[in-house]
């Protein structure tokens, strides 16, 4: 692990015999980076089908199809107070698959081990190598 340290000036530290614990912000922030990764990774895939789905619907929607969809009601819809020419069945259908992806992703996050494997492990890692680089650069400040 310590060959990350490589070609940073943490490469000639060497690791202190005692370590500091992480003090209760530091715990906070190792947490945080973990949590506020997935929720991002997790929010982006789920934005990105919910537009595609959005788009595809754009497309694909007939004016026949929309007036058996609203039961010949108005096309216009509503998305936060704001009144847009796209109909509220599409907003409600593209919101509906988004928050469905969002909720399969998460869940298969939690119980794909090969999933863990690509995307957490690596920030994992990288976690222990700041670590690291911490207890190192603690270690030298002690002395």
């Amino acid at each position: 692990m310590a060959a990350g340290l490589d070609g940073t000036p943490f490469e000639t530290m060497h690791t202190a015999t005692t370590r500091d614990p992480l003090t209760r912000t530091e715990r906070f922030n190792v947490i945080f980076v973990l949590a506020a990764t997935q929720i991002v990774q997790i929010l982006a895939v789920a934005i990105g089908t919910a537009l595609i789905f959005f788009v595809l619907g754009l497309i694909l929607l007939s004016p026949e199809l929309l007036a058996a969809w609203t039961r010949n009601g108005s096309s216009d819809g509503t998305l936060l107070g704001m009144t847009i020419p796209v109909p509220q069945a599409l907003i409600q259908i593209t919101l509906f698959l988004g928050g469905l992806t969002f909720m399969y992703i998460s869940a298969r996050a939690v119980g794909d081990g090969e999933y863990r494997s690509q995307f957490l492990d690596p920030l994992i890692g990288d976690l222990k190598l700041t670590l690291l680089a911490r207890n190192r650069y603690r270690g030298l400040a002690a002395k």
